[in-house]
């Protein structure tokens, strides 16, 4: 008789089976429904990095994108000139750097995401209505508390 897996097993097989049903074409295009210039998540990612930055003060520039987004430069930078030509996003020259560009959001831009981000919101809202408030405040101080936690392993 096989040996149960171990907990971190389980909750590696957990923690994949939710990035997988993310990932699925079907839930993507319901969170990208109606939208005006999102294409993919690629793009809502690319937006959410900019947005980051800008509530943080902070200037956006194509490498943040990629940093935020885990990929190559390039691929950023593919994907910000398709937000540019979408209107969603606007590129200008650095003040600061020569060798960079200041990628910030157009109101076009802001409202694509907070749509897109309101939907995400609603999808997840209606999958856990039957849970309870203390089930969905156990589970979001456990998975803080585990985003940290791979924070600081994804940094050693």
């Amino acid at each position: 008789m096989p040996d149960a897996p171990s907990l971190p097993d389980t909750l590696d097989d957990v923690l994949t089976r939710i990035q997988q049903v993310r990932q699925r074409p079907s839930w993507r295009r319901r969170v990208l429904a109606g939208g005006d210039g999102t294409t993919s998540i690629s793009t809502v990612r690319a937006l959410r990095a900019v947005e980051q930055r800008q509530g943080a003060g902070a200037g956006a520039s194509v490498s943040d994108v990629a940093d935020h987004m885990a990929v190559e430069h390039s691929t950023a930078s593919r994907t910000v000139a398709a937000l540019v030509s979408a209107g969603l996003m606007a590129k200008s020259p650095s003040v600061s750097d020569q060798r960079r560009c200041d990628l910030t959001l157009t109101d076009a831009g802001r409202d694509e995401l907070a749509r897109i981000t309101e939907r995400r919101h609603q999808m997840i809202a209606d999958t856990v209505a039957h849970w309870s408030d203390d089930d969905l405040g156990t589970l979001i101080s456990l998975l803080e508390r585990l985003g940290d936690d791979l924070e600081r392993a994804a940094s050693i």
